[in-house]
């Protein structure tokens, strides 16, 4: 609830703005006009509708207005000297102005610009006369008031002695171009202000978001994880003599999940070993290839080399594939890997092979355990009988071998327990296995 509260507060604060009170000013211009009007944010550039000068008023004050101290009668005051700022500023118009001329009765000289090359030249510069001054029209009562006063020219710099023409042509086109004017942007401080706002109310709410699905994440899990040893017990009961009747795929469904919590819980569950591995072989049911090797064989020597791989890829990788063999040799024997008695031959010719030693299959297949982890950890020795399925990765000619070489997914391997499941695919029994040796060519 205090959270809330504050929420809401925050919120309310957003909407509402201070009044900003409202400072006039009043300036004279270099002739003596007096200009008033309400003063802006930003400074203020503006020309004297009566004679044309620039007046600069200054921004809003952030500190409170002062007394206003009694006005005095007018007197006779000079008027003030026109400096030249180094980059000009841009004059403006004013929207709404009051301008007192009441001292415009008084005669003022007209102003002079100083031009900076005439301190380089200032001896060459004296010989020249002044030209003298204009006399003052009379104003015409018809005219407006900025017709009245006309505006000083600035008098061009004169050429020094034995200065080029074309020189000083050049001076007077480079001060004759203004300077364009810095245009200064200021932002109001209670933009910024309602811009910060803005963003600590996108942070809270954020922040909540964020604790919200934490939360839900949070119960989800330990709700699951008050699940896990009932998703495991059922795998153990009904998973598992569900693989052994052959239903595989009800059997992959319940004992997937069930590896699963078994994982979760670390292992910490009875026969957790055994589930898993049930799991593992389920999966290697429920994903035998549609083909035995021995058909794959006939089908590769048949294609073309162009179009094998594609139609492997297409067809049979990752499909799994269950063999029932004995280990020939391991890496202890000299050889680099794990070697395996069963040769892949074609569909009906292995018969024929077995009676007529010395002849040869048309094509050989053999089957490549490099890197294969079932049997570097399981580590089985020469002569082991192993039943084991594993996932097919690469069905390739060896021109070296002249044979075709078949690998293994290297973490794919699994051994085969469930003599059962392998009934219910009509599998022979192990006492049936016989050997194949590699023939000699």
């Amino acid at each position: 609830m205090r959270f809330l509260g504050q929420a809401r507060k925050f919120l309310s604060n957003l909407g509402t703005e201070p009044a900003r009170k409202v400072q006039y000013y009043s300036v004279a211009c270099a002739q003596g006009h007096r200009l008033r009007g309400e003063r802006t944010l930003g400074y203020q550039a503006l020309r004297c509708p009566a004679c044309g000068e620039g007046v600069f008023v200054l921004p809003l004050s952030p500190l409170p207005e002062p007394a206003a101290p009694p006005r005095s009668p007018a007197a006779h005051r000079s008027a003030p000297r026109a400096v030249m700022d180094p980059d000009p500023v841009a004059l403006t118009d004013p929207i709404s102005v009051e301008i007192d001329l009441a001292d415009e009765r008084h005669e003022h000289s007209e102003a002079e610009i100083i031009w900076e090359d005439e301190v380089a030249a200032e001896p060459a510069a004296a010989e020249v006369e002044p030209a003298p001054p204009r006399p003052r029209r009379a104003p015409d009562a018809g005219s407006p008031p900025a017709a009245r006063t006309a505006k000083p020219k600035p008098r061009k710099p004169a050429a020094a002695p034995g200065e080029p023409e074309t020189e000083v042509r050049q001076r007077r086109g480079a001060r004759a171009t203004p300077t364009p004017a810095v245009r200064t942007i200021e932002i109001d401080p209670r933009i910024l202000e309602a811009r910060d706002r803005g963003r600590k109310l996108k942070l809270v709410l954020a922040s909540v978001v964020v604790l919200v699905v934490a939360t839900a994440a949070w119960r989800y899990r330990r709700q699951m994880r008050e699940q896990y040893p009932l998703i495991a017990e059922r795998g153990k009961l009904e998973g598992i003599p569900a693989l052994d009747e052959g239903h595989f795929d009800r059997a992959n469904q319940i004992l997937s999940a069930a590896k699963a919590a078994v994982d979760a819980l670390g292992g910490a569950v009875d026969d957790a070993e055994t589930i898993r591995n049930a799991a593992d072989e389920a999966s290697i049911f429920v994903d035998l290839a549609a083909h035995s090797l021995e058909e794959i064989l006939t089908e590769a020597g048949r294609a073309s080399p162009e179009e094998w791989p594609t139609r492997f890829k297409n067809l049979y990788r990752g499909s799994s594939i269950i063999i029932d063999t004995r280990i020939s040799a391991t890496p202890g024997d000299g050889g680099p890997n794990y070697e395996i008695e069963y040769l892949v031959l074609p569909a009906g010719e292995a018969a024929g092979f077995r009676e007529a030693a010395s002849g040869r299959p048309e094509r050989i297949g053999r089957i490549d355990l490099a890197g294969f982890q079932l049997f570097e950890l399981a580590r089985p020795k020469a002569g082991d009988h192993v039943t084991f399925g594993a996932r097919l990765a690469d069905f390739r000619y060896d021109a070296a071998q002249d044979a075709w070489v078949i690998s293994f997914e290297p973490k794919s391997g699994v051994f085969i327990l469930r003599t059962k499941a392998l009934e219910a695919l009509d599998w022979p029994k192990s006492g049936a296995f016989e050997p194949t040796k590699d023939p000699k060519p």
